[in-house]
């Protein structure tokens, strides 16, 4: 009996296992209900998977003007089912939310264990407790109450420092933004503050970046998990592994301190709810396991940072490229409330302009504009499609945001839009930054209040601008979970001076 050599065993090799894939795909696209929602054409065995590695959401908006609402993409092995447009999401987040709340069991999210926390949790009981103690702990430490806001303006006045201690040369307010925005969830979730030049925190932050971004950079694991043996893609794994591995160690070392000063009477944070609730319930069953602990409070500073920043980078950007609605805020700032003290949160009907401006800065950029994924938990229809238990789904809030049916020249940054006759705030329903329905963000009461009283304090004190001669920003920003704006730098003008 011949030997074959390791070429012709390699290629026979490759030969069976793309035999099995077409077969798998096949099976696939033959399994499908006869209602499926239509898809765009693709290439054999990846689909459409080359075509979302750069801009996603301007792929998918595009598509929905040719395929509807409700369409399905192939990638790879999968089908994806994509959708957009207010009443499509409204019926399937809202109106069959029961089917539609479920999380998919991606490669990349398992690898990292996500499913232990809350947002990347199976819909279920068990979700439904980790949801409720998620509230009720972010409702104990103030979150919708006042008692929450003399600690974010501590925080802004911090911010307002480090702006004028630039004295008006240019500067990235990015990672300020990140830390003053951090300050605040961490205050809640881990008892403390960091300062700017804690090494240790600026590190974690920089994790955060990298996570966000390879979410997409390394989606195609998602879809083919075997490809993590594949040299350029190992690499995406590696560090993705990388990231996850700092993260947990920076975490549980915080939360090793917590339980050496542990005191169930003086609960500090969300960790401590944590500890409380693991001691509580010691030989009984509880929803809460120790290693919980970390992916929770994870969960909570991770978006909690990294949302509220993206969205205040793009307001102060929009806001030094329309100086003449910047001096209206400022006007109505300087009008009702002044500049010595940070307006409360519940003047903010007082200040529709302010109001307005957040409103539209969520608009104009989404932070998170494919929300997070979802997936269906039993067989469902959507707008007369059908579509089989355990498919992924993508929810589209960029073809919400710029739906001309709702916004006219939604490419336009136009704060007035918020504004009806009588010069009061309106939101439309076509306006869902926070998502919607039962998986709705946690953090949606304290996100309006962080942007609110951390803008107004910054207009307050300062007029944004461009330094002189700077090349015209792009304003498509970097896509990963969130959408951050490209690397862009702006001048804080002190208003005191120039007054």
């Amino acid at each position: 009996m011949e030997f074959v050599d390791l070429t012709t065993g390699l290629v026979l090799v490759c030969s069976f296992l793309l035999s099995l894939l077409c077969l798998r795909t096949w099976a696939g696209h033959h399994g499908r209900p006869d209602k499926f929602p239509p898809s765009p054409p693709g290439l054999p065995f990846l689909g459409n998977l080359l075509s979302l590695t750069r801009e996603p959401h301007l792929q998918l908006t595009a598509w929905r003007r040719q395929y509807g609402d409700v369409f399905s993409l192939r990638m790879g092995p999968q089908d994806v089912v994509v959708v957009n447009g207010c009443a499509a999401i409204k019926e399937a987040l809202v109106m069959k939310g029961a089917h539609f709340s479920d999380r998919p069991a991606l490669f990349l999210t398992e690898a990292a264990s996500a499913s232990k926390g809350i947002i990347m949790r199976k819909y279920g009981d068990d979700w439904k407790s980790f949801r409720r103690f998620g509230l009720s702990s972010l409702r104990h430490f103030g979150v919708g109450k006042k008692t929450l806001e003399p600690s974010i303006q501590q925080e802004c006045r911090r911010l307002n420092q480090s702006f004028k201690d630039l004295d008006g040369e240019p500067f990235d307010a990015s990672r300020f933004l990140q830390i003053a925005t951090g300050n605040v969830i961490s205050a809640i979730g881990l008892g403390r503050r960091f300062e700017p030049d804690d090494h240790d925190y600026q590190e974690q932050l920089k994790r955060t970046d990298v996570a966000f971004k390879l979410f997409l950079q390394a989606q195609i694991l998602n879809f083919y998990p075997t490809l993590r043996y594949v040299p350029g893609v190992r690499g995406l794994l590696n560090k993705w592994r990388e990231v996850y591995f700092a993260s947990k160690q920076w975490f549980l070392k915080i939360i090793d301190d917590h339980k050496e000063t542990f005191d169930p009477s003086e609960i500090r944070d969300i960790t401590d709810m944590c500890l409380l609730e693991l001691q509580q319930s010691k030989g009984s069953k509880t929803f809460l396991k120790e290693e919980n602990t970390w992916h929770i409070v994870g969960d909570f500073l991770a978006a909690g940072t990294e949302t509220s920043a993206t969205t205040l980078s793009w307001a102060l950007l929009y806001l030094a490229l329309n100086p003449a609605w910047q001096r209206k805020v400022q006007e109505e700032l300087d009008t009702v409330v002044g500049s010595d003290e940070i307006p409360p949160y519940s003047r903010r009907e007082e200040l529709p302009y302010t109001e307005a401006t957040i409103l539209e800065s969520q608009r104009i950029r989404t932070t998170v504009p494919l929300s997070v994924p979802h997936c269906t938990s039993s067989p469902t229809s959507l707008q007369g499609y059908d579509i089989p238990a355990h498919t992924q789904v993508w929810v589209n809030l960029w073809s919400v945001h710029m739906d001309p049916a709702y916004w006219s020249h939604p490419d336009t940054f136009d704060p007035s839009r918020f504004l009806d006759d009588n010069g009061r705030v309106k939101v439309p329903e076509a306006f869902m930054p926070f998502s919607t329905g039962r998986r709705i963000c946690l953090g949606e009461q304290l996100a309006k209040m962080e942007l609110f009283l951390f803008l107004t304090s910054l207009l307050q004190q300062f007029t944004f601008k461009l330094p002189e001669g700077a090349p015209e920003p792009d304003l498509s920003g970097d896509i990963g979970i969130t959408l951050l704006p490209k690397p862009f730098k702006l001048q804080a003008i002190s208003r005191k001076s120039s007054m």
